[in-house]
């Protein structure tokens, strides 16, 4: 029997399982795994993966210094994130270049390479594009020792994650779930290292939870002028966090590869029906969850100005 997984130990023992499960998916240390496709839906390694972004993720041994090369992607949105053992993340990196990355800088001996690249996940040209990015990341480190996993207790760990996730119900947005030590709230960390793990901070994105306690049937929310840099997507998971798999293929919605109207805005449809082929249509699981994604968030988010918009329900068309 390991140690015992309370509030007081879970961030370190979650993200201890995460960072060796990663290193093995990887094939090894200081190994990177290139997913050249949209993540499938029965290799979830994380809870509430996205499907918009190609990722590319090593664990890293930098105790003895380590360098991490990124290729240059243009306009193309790129970001790699460095998570520490606390899954505290000090930096993140967006340019072409090399970088040196230290213990002393990120807090602990291994870290989280994690890199997401934007990708239209329904173009084969634009997935061998970012295929062709993906090459050229690499970290040549100074030491090759290999994340160990510390023994701990795994009944108490699912015990302390379910009881979180039981919290994180009713919490509508991420704010102060990840980052640095000085922008965490630690309560809200704790909460978002069981809901979300690997999550970017709010600089960099903002995910926003909606409340889907509804009555059965289809329902419908529409996205104009929404307030980012880079995209906005929106995906819907079963109460576990999870894509369930349904026919239709679909799980997300995003801004480059929605059906637009013609001012521009997006009409997202979720619906009962697992084999949908309506335009912008998400089948939606029992237990459902949705979480809207604003990646490089502008000021008007966080002022106010704009908010996202409510589910409303999806009335029969007058023919």
């Amino acid at each position: 029997m390991g140690e015992h997984v309370n509030v007081d130990n879970f961030v370190v023992a979650e993200t201890a399982r995460m960072f060796a499960a990663l290193q093995a998916a990887a094939g090894g240390v200081n190994t990177f795994r290139h997913n050249s496709e949209p993540a499938p839906i029965d290799e979830q390694a994380v809870v509430r993966l996205n499907r918009d972004t190609l990722y590319s993720f090593a664990i890293a041994d930098i105790s003895a210094g380590a360098t991490l090369t990124l290729p240059e992607a243009g306009d193309r949105y790129m970001s790699a994130m460095i998570v520490n053992e606390s899954h505290l993340i000090n930096r993140i990196f967006h340019t072409a270049g090399s970088f040196e990355l230290t213990p002393e800088e990120f807090g602990s001996p291994h870290v989280l390479i994690a890199v997401r690249i934007l990708a239209d996940p329904d173009d084969e040209a634009d997935l061998a594009v970012v295929g062709d990015l993906q090459k050229g990341i690499s970290v040549e480190a100074r030491s090759s020792a290999p994340f160990v996993l510390a023994e701990y207790d795994a009944e108490s760990l699912e015990e302390t994650r379910g009881a979180l996730l039981t919290l994180a119900k009713g919490v509508g947005g991420y704010h102060g779930m990840f980052g640095t030590a000085e922008e965490i709230i630690p309560v809200r960390h704790l909460i978002g290292t069981a809901s979300g793990w690997g999550g970017l901070p709010e600089s960099e994105a903002v995910y926003v939870g909606v409340d889907t306690a509804l009555p059965p049937g289809s329902y419908t929310m529409t996205m104009r002028d929404a307030p980012v840099d880079a995209f906005w997507s929106i995906s819907v998971y079963n109460a576990e966090g999870y894509f369930e798999p349904n026919a239709a293929g679909r799980y997300t919605i995003n801004s480059i590869t929605a059906e637009k109207a013609p001012d521009g805005s997006v009409t997202v449809r979720f619906v009962d029906d697992p084999d949908t082929r309506t335009p912008n249509a998400i089948p939606v699981p029992p237990g459902r969850n949705l979480l809207v994604r604003l990646y490089r968030p502008k000021a008007a988010y966080f002022d106010g100005t704009w908010t996202v918009p409510l589910i409303t329900a999806d009335l029969p068309r007058t023919p």
